[in-house]
């Protein structure tokens, strides 16, 4: 990453191993994306729909995105306007499908204990850190950067949108 990139927002806290059959219920999924909405995580917040606004940060603790590679699971967060996913630890396939989707994920042990529900977070993305403070309490926490390829994805908005800009740039044959 060559310049520093800031993000600011609302932070929705969930717990430790949000699975993304919570996120995404199978039996909405060929309802499309507007009725996901409606029962993303309704098992364990049934008000969750209500309760994000765009440019809000989803904060989870431990394991989360576990279970099925379910991509509505992240495709429903792009749907609701979410600006990043932080957690102590993001599942490997969730996080990667983040990216892909153009969502910041970020893997940071023990920021889910510097946060409650509606603190205003600020994510400095930089060459040589990631620092994420709580606005609202004056803490902050800092983790190596993510891969600079990643960044580029989810800056062009996520893989499809960079193809699309690559093939446009005659880059890609």
């Amino acid at each position: 990453m060559t310049v520093e990139r800031s993000i600011k927002g609302k932070v929705v806290k969930l717990g430790d191993s949000v699975n993304t059959d919570v996120m995404s219920p199978g039996q909405y999924i060929q309802e499309g994306l507007d009725a996901v909405r409606l029962h993303t995580m309704e098992a364990i917040r049934p008000e969750f729909y209500k309760d994000v606004k765009p440019r809000d940060i989803i904060l989870g603790g431990k394991n989360f995105g576990c279970g099925s590679h379910r991509e509505s699971a992240t495709s429903v967060m792009k749907h609701m306007g979410v600006s990043a996913v932080v957690a102590d630890s993001v599942a490997r396939l969730y996080y990667r499908s983040c990216i892909a989707f153009g969502i910041p994920s970020f893997s940071v042990e023990g920021v889910s204990r510097l946060f409650e529900e509606g603190d205003e977070m600020e994510i400095i993305m930089a060459e040589d850190q990631i620092t994420i403070k709580n606005l609202t309490r004056g803490k902050e926490i800092t983790s190596p950067p993510i891969p600079e390829v990643m960044a580029k994805i989810w800056e062009a908005g996520g893989v499809y949108p960079l193809l699309k800009q690559k093939l446009a740039e005659g880059t890609v044959r």
